[in-house]
């Protein structure tokens, strides 16, 4: 098999090597991309270098798959790389019924960069179904009622003071309206309050009503763009990244012609300030918990989950935090927790977005690579199959208020080795018992890998314990052990 990573032979590519038609892209039984003919993890980033030394770093480090654009020098940078990209087509992918021009400019995209051997993935616009109603929430929430308060204003020394005052009243009105989820009501009294100031709505588009009706056309749009995507590009992936919103039926239905779909998630620090995810659970274990509800939004598909590869005080944003306690970046321990965390509850790809915010030589790309290159070594075993019958485990009790059911595990067979991955989602440290595991590991040695322990499997069971958001890793053979400095 030839490497996707990799190395100072694949920066030697010949024009004649670029100049080859792309492979067929499908799906293992498992889910993971086939790239070459083998099953792939795929570690991305969505900054593509324009530094073509720091891009063969990211091929170096275990990262093969970057966000391109419809470019064919880009396109050969990427593939000389020994790497692959997804190209986003953005919502040059919703088609109107009988929409003749958006089709032609669509396919002239997807003839000309189709055969690309770079290409393994077309990309929907991001976040897609979110958008529609962000734009409603930013309008109805902050900068309408802000308007119309400023109109208010600037009509009292002018107007008689019952009038102003019944205009404030019904701008309270509705803004008490809106904060109740009572959208259409509070809709029509902003509409009324419009009017009585002898103003036009700006942005009648952004009533919730209308955006709630134009999230469901979108859905048609974007299925008839990838249909006749698949039309003229059969053999390359389809993929949509949606945020940590909205619900599982209206995800579904944007998903219904990809062959993998995620959420980026980007959880640390908590910060109630930062309007992000929005599941109860806010700690680092929402990423399994997301990997779980796109796996539900896109059934029988893969999931390709977006992490955090950036500080909330990067993103120029009034409302995210700006100290270094608040708005910091993920430390390698976190960093990698959710890279696992992800893989364990069947993420099938992870991505980093953000990442055009760091410095090359940022502390955050040095634990990236790391993380990616530790993953890229245990390849074989995320990959691999897994046994007939999965492992149990059982923790003990913690004494915490949460309990907890010990860590989340994934065991895979790689050739003739194992490899088990175990993740604990609790903040506290939490001994357990893995049992009815595979007869064949019984009198086995399991290598924790990056440690000094070892474990010998008795009556298909051991016993271990790891600390509160911690990742171990055993195995059978230390053949994948990496030194993670």
């Amino acid at each position: 098999m030839k490497q996707v990573r990799m190395g100072v032979a694949l920066l030697m590519l010949t024009a004649g090597i670029l100049a080859e038609g792309a492979e067929t892209v499908r799906l293992s039984p498992e889910g993971f991309a086939m790239v070459e003919g083998e099953p792939r993890l795929l570690i991305g980033s969505y900054n593509l270098p324009e530094d073509d030394a720091f891009l063969a770093r990211l091929a170096d480090n275990g990262f093969n798959f970057v966000r391109g654009k419809p470019d064919s020098a880009v396109l050969d940078r990427i593939r000389a790389a020994g790497m692959y990209a997804w190209i986003p087509l953005g919502h040059g992918l919703a088609l109107k019924e009988g929409d003749a021009e958006g089709e032609a400019r669509l396919r002239q995209v997807i003839e000309q960069f189709k055969d690309h051997p770079a290409v393994i993935t077309w990309e929907g616009p991001d976040e897609a179904l979110w958008m529609q109603w962000y734009s409603a929430f930013q309008w109805n929430i902050f900068e309408q009622p802000m308007q119309l308060s400023a109109l208010i204003q600037q009509a009292a020394p002018e107007q008689d003071a019952t009038v102003i005052e019944a205009w404030k009243a019904k701008h309270k009105q509705a803004g008490d309206r809106i904060a109740r989820g009572l959208w259409a009501e509070g809709q029509a009294l902003y509409d009324e309050l419009w009017q009585a100031l002898g103003k036009e709505n700006p942005n009648p588009d952004k009533a919730v009503t209308v955006c709630v009706a134009r999230a469901h056309e979108l859905g048609e749009e974007l299925t008839r763009g990838w249909r006749l995507v698949r039309s003229i590009d059969p053999d390359t992936l389809f993929w949509q990244n949606h945020a940590p919103r909205n619900t599982i039926p209206a995800l579904q239905g944007y998903n219904r012609e990809v062959d993998a779909a995620g959420c980026d998630i980007y959880p640390m620090p908590f910060n109630r300030g930062v309007l992000h995810a929005d599941l109860p659970n806010r700690s680092l274990s929402c990423i399994g918990e997301y990997t779980r509800r796109m796996q539900a939004a896109a059934p029988g598909k893969a999931v390709w989950m977006v992490l955090q590869g950036f500080g909330w005080k990067d993103l120029n944003d009034p409302f995210n935090p700006k100290d270094d306690v608040g708005g910091r970046r993920p430390t390698h321990e976190e960093s990698r927790f959710m890279a696992y965390d992800a893989l364990v509850h069947g993420a099938k790809a992870v991505l980093y977005w953000g990442v055009h915010v760091l410095e090359p030589g940022d502390q955050l790309w040095t634990d990236l690579f790391t993380v990616a290159r530790e993953l890229r070594a245990l390849e074989p075993g995320i990959v691999g199959q897994p046994p007939a019958t999965p492992p149990v485990c059982a923790g003990d009790d913690t004494y915490a208020s949460i309990g907890s059911e010990g860590p989340v595990l994934m065991l895979r067979r790689a050739g003739e080795d194992w490899i088990l991955i175990a993740v604990n989602e609790s903040y506290v440290g939490i001994g357990f018992e893995v049992s009815q595991l595979p007869p064949e590991l019984n009198g086995k040695s399991l290598y924790r890998l990056n440690s000094d322990e070892t474990i010998t499997v008795r009556d298909n069971r051991f016993r271990d314990g790891i600390r509160g958001y911690d990742v171990h890793v055993y195995a059978t053979s230390k053949r994948f052990e990496m030194t993670l400095e």
